[in-house]
């Protein structure tokens, strides 16, 4: 189990109380909001802390706290808050069109991707700046398109065969 804790003791175990705005740990004690983390893309990060005094003292700590905690060690809890776009979205991407869809664009979007880091060298952006950087993508998928226009001017088609000598 993660940290040597048992499953009884993961966070996913620890039933929510949105009332309240905290966690319940299995001892009975709850963990309370302690802090706010913003990330980026509009993502926050709740943190929720159980009271010092009753983790020390806790009986079941064997079954909460790795095995190298401190005395001081406190439970925690963190929880995740996506904006509701992000929540939007991957609840569109989980219908079976969205799924659909996708299987299509591995097809037709994901050769080009994979020529280009590997032929182009653009695993990263050489240059700073969206100008600059969006400039760099464009000169990357011209140069595909161009090999792409050039292998398909190559391939003899069929009224070429035909019209060719014996």
């Amino acid at each position: 189990m993660p940290q040597g804790r048992s499953a009884a003791f993961l966070a996913s175990a620890f039933p929510y109380d949105a009332k309240r705005d905290c966690f319940t740990c299995p001892a009975g004690k709850a963990l309370t909001h302690r802090t706010l983390q913003n990330r980026e893309h509009g993502v926050r990060i709740q943190v929720y802390q159980g009271p010092r005094e009753a983790c020390g003292s806790c009986a079941l700590r064997s079954q909460c706290a790795p095995p190298e905690a401190r005395p001081a060690w406190v439970r925690s809890i963190s929880r995740l808050e996506e904006p509701a776009t992000t929540v939007a979205f991957k609840a569109k991407m989980a219908t079976e069109e969205a799924k659909q869809i996708y299987r299509q664009r591995s097809r037709l979007a994901e050769f080009p991707h994979a020529w280009i880091k590997e032929r182009c060298g653009l695993r990263q952006f050489r240059r700073r700046g969206r100008l600059k950087a969006s400039r760099e993508a464009t000169w990357a998928a011209q140069s595909y398109n161009l090999t792409r226009w050039f292998a398909l001017r190559r391939r003899p088609t069929l009224t070429d065969a035909a019209l060719a000598p014996p």
